[in-house]
This record gives structure tokens, C-alpha cells and sequence, in this order.
């Protein structure tokens, strides 16, 4: 291409899996601005090198030498363009290209050098966590400039060139880092180089710290750690530039290590770096995680302060941003800073700091947040809300605005939400309830957080009905519910109680959503009986809603039921009240010729038991006990799943209790036994007495059976 804007340089070998995602990203770019992109293939196998060529304008082998540098300046050779930028093929350019666009296409701007952001994801899938870094990737082609190093290599040749400019919107998307540690053979031919390196340059400062980088896994890992942080004590040549992002790694592995020095190598860090970013933020945010894991929270705030103003410093652009051209930062990214300030706002919590949590919270960029820290977000404000008096009404409204806007697309909008739904969801359980009033400095209910969002999910309508003693108001709230399953039952139940007519007149809820529903609502047992009793005081089988309703609460009712330890009087009622409610459903839902012994298996399992059930109590109300017992086991060899509920039915049902015995058979069943006793089993004598009309009527006495 003539006299092309922007050349684009890319070295390569066997990236089948992400380059053609990386090589379609750049087309936005490369239809905006004049481009001409040139590839090295450095030996691949794998079919890359056809996919190179559907998209590079040059591309050329370069047998692999070992030496990274040396690959990236045989493509600059080749570039003719004004400027020049470094891409990998293991990220891709997000599809915002205007500020780069801009930025190129503007002849009057004085900058020879520009940052752009990268940002490094923990998975393939580029959701949760995330560390962004602004690094040197674009430069005009006239400074001259080259790459050296053979591993980490890294731009020479800058010191005429000026401060670079920053181009904050401007993301490359990087997903090369997962599953680093696996990677074991190309750790281990790193780590052959720079051995060899280190053997021959003992105190190159550049050297360790790309030891420090790649070794993570090596069995001297500690020992070349301590090694660099000697040589930077000892100022050896380029202690300043390396001295920074050695000391962040030590605090970092001491942290994660729990290693006795993690405090004095902070503290070092601070003392000798303190304006560097690998000080003000990597090493500040572990600082600020340690004190409040040793709760010491006040320590956490005061760390936490300073490393705010340094977010803020780093975002600006302010300070010495050059420090990433060595290393990269790995908390600086939007997604730890909102980690950091929910735990400054906790740790503010705890030293009843509440409007200074408020502000930490408020400040947040809610639509960043992966799942874990929407968890960790919601608990945090039920926290607040329920120990302070604060006004957190245009909080968690800004909260939910956050949360459910579309970025970075529509599906992680709705995990975000759903994952607020769910955790937001328990405070409204009795166990939360209960715990949360014998908590230190209790004001208020957490549920009544979500209040300000009654017209906007479940969770504000639950708390708007959990506040009101209007039914009328109760009533609206309902209405305005589009997904039940997000409504917290506590306040159905609530409605339901104060003589909300459920479910609502014009609004058909299917018989599987009031099923589950229902059962929800039996998972409160002590208020789920009395709910049961007051619906079946109803006119329940007024319409098929009703009903529908009145068969999920008493199905509900009927399997979540201890049968073993409930009180007769009120398991009795349920069963009798399960078979009334099968003995109207079931003629309305079937047609005659079904419910017929013989033609029950055309039913539902649990259909087949209803009707053998109020067949069996018809039975019992028409004084036929043995037609009731042959109905229940009918029924209960329909449906295994009912054997609790005819166990309790056949123990606790008084028609089919033996009668007392009589005070004469009791005196001869003892007198019987007493004569057995004189002879082994297999006697003569003791078969004659066994035998005998005397025995046969005391014999279910003396052996157990029925009588």
C-alpha cells in the first residue's frame, strides 16, 4: 500500500486458535484508516499461515532464532507507514476504534509516542476478572525506535521521542495469560534462555526480573525473588526502572504465600519506590487486603485512601507512566478498583464509618462487576442499610441502573442481575431476619433496601409489600410482578394474609408457576398450615385459577410434610383436605372414563393416589374400614412417593386401631405363655397348645398381629 497512515506488525507461528479473531478485529480499524499490515511467520504447522493470508498485505518467513526482538524488528523493516503498531495474535482490538481513528487520521497532533490499554483475562471465555495496564504499543516509524530483549522484549532507542500520549478507550482484548502456568513447555524454554542469559549477566537487573516473571513455578522461585531484591538494595544498573516491579512481586508472592516478609518488603517498597505505580497501587492494594484480613480496619482505610488518590492519579494520566514499559501493573485495572472500595466500605462498616461506605459504594462502576463482586456488592449494601440510618434510596437505584445496563453486552447485563436478584433475595428469609437483629448496631430490616425498587423487579415489590399494611397497595404491587419466581415469598405470604385475593383476579398465573409457588411457600411450614387452612375457607372452587391454586398449596402441603412427627390432628386434616380438593380437580381436569380403577394409568402418579384417596375416605364416611385400608394400598402401589402420608393414615386413622383388650383375654394370654414357657418350641406339647381354640384366641396378643 502507498503512503499508508498506519503499519500494523505481527509475528506469529501456530496461533490457529485466535488469529483469525485478532486479524477481523482490525478490519473497523483498517476500514477507518489507511493500513498496511505485515506478517512474520516464524514456522507454523497448524494452518495459521493460510489464514495470514487472507488478511495481510505482506507476510514473510522468519526462521525462529530464539530472540523475540529480533522477530518484532524484521517486521518494522518491512513497515512503511507514518506510524507503527505492535499486535499479538492472542488478543483482538475492541470494536470501539474511534479514538484510535482519530487520533491517526489528526495531522496537527505533536505526539510521537501512544499508550493503549491492555486488558488480561483469567479465562477463555473474557468474563470476571480482569487487569488492564496502559503499555507502549504505537509509535512513529522516524524515532528510530527498536525492540530489544529475547523474552520480554521491550521498546529501545525512546529518549528523544517525548512523553507518549494515552489513549484510554482504545482496548486490546488479551486472553493469552490463561492457563500460563500449564503451559510447562514454553515456561520451560523461557526459562532455558534466561538462565543462560542470567549465567553470562549475573546483575542484569531487566534479566531477574523476567526470571521473577516467567519462574513462578521453579523450585528456586524464592530464592532468585530474594536474589533481585539483593541487587536492587545494592543499586545495580537500572535498579530504579526494575527495582519497582521487582519489590511489587515479592509483596505479592509473600502475600499470597502468607511469607514472614510481606510487611517489610511493603514497607520497603514504600520507603524506596513511593511514587512509582507499582508502589501506589499494586503494593497499597495488597496492603489494604492484608489489614482488613487481620481486621484491622482502620489500617485498611487509611492504606485504602492513599490508593484512591493513586487510581485516580494513574486514570488522569498523571505521574510516571513509563514504569509499564518493563512490567506490567496487575491491580490497576476498573475491576480491582471496585474490589478494593467494597472492601474499604466494609472495612468503614465495621469502624461505623457508614457515610464514608456510602461514598465508597456510590462512586463504584457498577456495569464492570463480575458475578462474585455483584454477590459481594449486595451483601454489602444490606449491610449498610441495616446498620445505619443512611438514605440508600438513590444508591440502589444507581446500583440497579448499573447492573442491568448492557455492557459489555445484553447476557452479561442479566447475569449481573440475576446473581443481585438471588443474594438480594435472602434477606428476606426468617434466618436472615433473625440473625441480623442480634448484629451490633441493628437499625433496620436489609430487605427494606431493595423498597425504592418496587416498580422494578421482585425484590423492590417484596419490600414495598413487607412495608405497607394496604392491601389495596399490596394488591398493586402484585400486579406489577412479571417474574414471579424473583418475588421473595415472605411477601405473597404476606399478602395473601392481610386478604389479598390470590391469585389475582385477571391475571392467569400456569398451574407450573403456582406450583412453584406454592411449594416456596411450604418451605415455612408454621405459617404455610395456616395459609392452606384460610384458602380452603374460600370459595375455592369458584374458577379454575382458584382451584388451580388450592390443588398447588395442598399438593405442596402433602410432600413437604414431616409425616413422622407432625401432630395427628393437624396431618389428619391436610390428608382429608388432599383428598376433597382430588375429589372436585380431578373430575373437572379428566374426563369420566379415567377416573375409573381400570383406567387410572392414564393419570399422573400422584392423580392415581388422589383419587384412590377420596375413594378412601368415601369409603371410611360410608363406616367401610377394610375398603378404606384397600384403597389406601391401592393408591400407595400407584404412587410409591405417598408411603409416608399412608403410613401416617394408617397408623393415626381410630376406625383402624385395634380395641382395647379385654382385662379376662390379658389374664389368659399370660396364663398361655406361662405354659409354652415349660416347653421347647418344637414339643409335642407346646404345638397341642398352639393348636388349640384357647390359643387362637389370644394368639394376636401374645404374638403381635392383629387381632
Amino acid at each position: 500500500m502507498a503512503n499508508p497512515v498506519l503499519s500494523i506488525g505481527i509475528i506469529f507461528r501456530d496461533d490457529i486458535r485466535c488469529i483469525e479473531r485478532c486479524l477481523k478485529a482490525l478490519q473497523p480499524l483498517r476500514d477507518a484508516v489507511p493500513c498496511q499490515l505485515v506478517m512474520a511467520d516464524t514456522g507454523s504447522v497448524d494452518g495459521s499461515r493460510a489464514v495470514a493470508e487472507q488478511y495481510a498485505d505482506e507476510i514473510f518467513d522468519f526462521p525462529w532464532i530464539n530472540d523475540f526482538a529480533a522477530a518484532r524488528n524484521a517486521v518494522i523493516d518491512r513497515c512503511t507507514g507514518e506510524w507503527y503498531l505492535s499486535v499479538d495474535t492472542d488478543e483482538y482490538l475492541d470494536e470501539d476504534v474511534s479514538e484510535l481513528a482519530a487520533f491517526l487520521l489528526d495531522p496537527s497532533q505533536p505526539f510521537q509516542l501512544a499508550r493503549v490499554t491492555i486488558r488480561n483475562y483469567r479465562n477463555y471465555e473474557m468474563e470476571g476478572s480482569y487487569a488492564d495496564f496502559f503499555t507502549l504499543r504505537m509509535l512513529r516509524l522516524s524515532t528510530g525506535a527498536r525492540y530489544q530483549g529475547t523474552i520480554h522484549e521491550a521498546w529501545t532507542g525512546l529518549e528523544n521521542a517525548g512523553n507518549p500520549i494515552q489513549l484510554n478507550r482504545t482496548i486490546f482484548h488479551h486472553d493469552g495469560y490463561v492457563n500460563m502456568g500449564e503451559n510447562r513447555e514454553k515456561l520451560q524454554r523461557n526459562m532455558s534462555l534466561l538462565r543462560e542469559k542470567m549465567r553470562t549477566e549475573p546483575t542484569n537487573l531487566l534479566i531477574r526480573l523476567q526470571v521473577i516473571e516467567s519462574g513462578f513455578q521453579e523450585p528456586d522461585y524464592l530464592d532468585q525473588l530474594k536474589k533481585a531484591i539483593s541487587l536492587v538494595k545494592r543499586k545495580k544498573a537500572g535498579w530504579k526502572i526494575f527495582g519497582p516491579p521487582i519489590f511489587r512481586h515479592a509483596v505479592s508472592i509473600a502475600q499470597d504465600r502468607k511469607l514472614s516478609e510481606f510487611q517489610k518488603w511493603a514497607e520497603q517498597a514504600e520507603d524506596w519506590f513511593p511514587e512509582s505505580y507499582f508502589t501506589r497501587i499494586d503494593v497499597k492494594a495488597r496492603l489494604v487486603l492484608n489489614c482488613y484480613d487481620q481486621k484491622d480496619y482502620s489500617g485498611c482505610i487509611r492504606h485504602g485512601q492513599a490508593l484512591l488518590e493513586a487510581y485516580a492519579d494513574y486514570r488522569a494520566g498523571r505521574g510516571d507512566l513509563n514504569c509499564q514499559v518493563c512490567s506490567t501493573l496487575q491491580l490497576a485495572s476498573p475491576y480491582h478498583e471496585q474490589t478494593l472500595r467494597m472492601c474499604m466500605a466494609n472495612a468503614c462498616l465495621e469502624e461505623q464509618q457508614t457515610a464514608e461506605a456510602r461514598a465508597l459504594l456510590e462512586e463504584m462502576e457498577y456495569s464492570v462487576l463480575d458475578k462474585g463482586q455483584v454477590e459481594n456488592l449486595t451483601k454489602t449494601l444490606c449491610s449498610l442499610h441495616s446498620r445505619s440510618d443512611e438514605d440508600t434510596a438513590p444508591l440502589i437505584r444507581a446500583v440497579w441502573e448499573g447492573l442491568t445496563e448492557a455492557a459489555p453486552s445484553e447476557e452479561r447485563a442479566e447475569g449481573r442481575r440475576l446473581v443481585f436478584l438471588v443474594f438480594g433475595s435472602a434477606a428476606f428469609t426468617p434466618a436472615y431476619l433473625q440473625d441480623e437483629k442480634g448484629k451490633p448496631h441493628y437499625q433496620r430490616p436489609a430487605y427494606s433496601l431493595f423498597a425504592p425498587l418496587a416498580w422494578d423487579n421482585g425484590l423492590g415489590a417484596a419490600a414495598a409489600i413487607l412495608e405497607t399494611e394496604d392491601p389495596s397497595k399490596m394488591e398493586a404491587l402484585l400486579r406489577g410482578v412479571e417474574k414471579w419466581a424473583e418475588l421473595p415469598f415472605p411477601a405473597l405470604r404476606r399478602a395473601i394474609e392481610a386478604g389479598v385475593s390470590f391469585p389475582l383476579p385477571d391475571r392467569p398465573l400456569g398451574i407450573e408457576v403456582l406450583d412453584e409457588l406454592a411449594k416456596r411457600l411450604a418451605g415455612d411450614w408454621g405459617h404455610f398450615l395456616p395459609l392452606v387452612r384460610k384458602t380452603a375457607e374460600t370459595d375455592f372452587t369458584r374458577n379454575w385459577q382458584s382451584l388451580s391454586w388450592m390443588r398447588a398449596l395442598i399438593l405442596a402441603a402433602v410432600q413437604n410434610c414431616s409425616w413422622k412427627t407432625v401432630d395427628p390432628k393437624d396431618g389428619l386434616e391436610v390428608a382429608r383436605l388432599f383428598a376433597a380438593v382430588e375429589d372436585v380437580f380431578l373430575p373437572r381436569c379428566y374426563c369420566p372414563e379415567l377416573l375409573t380403577a381400570e383406567a387410572l394409568t392414564a393419570l399422573p402418579p400422584v392423580h392415581r393416589f388422589g383419587w384412590h384417596c377420596a375413594q378412601a375416605f368415601a369409603a371410611l364416611e360410608d363406616g367401610d374400614a377394610a375398603g378404606y385400608a384397600r384403597f389406601l394400598r391401592e393408591g400407595l402401589a400407584s404412587c410409591e412417593n405417598m408411603k409416608a402420608l399412608t403410613a401416617f393414615l394408617t397408623e393415626h386413622t381410630p376406625e383402624l386401631q385395634a380395641p382395647p383388650a379385654d382385662p379376662e383375654l390379658l389374664e389368659l394370654a399370660e396364663k398361655v405363655r406361662e405354659m409354652l414357657a415349660l416347653y421347647p418350641a418344637e414339643d409335642p406339647a407346646a404345638m397341642a397348645i398352639r393348636a388349640s381354640a384357647v390359643y387362637q384366641r389370644v394368639a394376636h396378643l401374645i404374638e403381635g398381629g392383629p387381632a
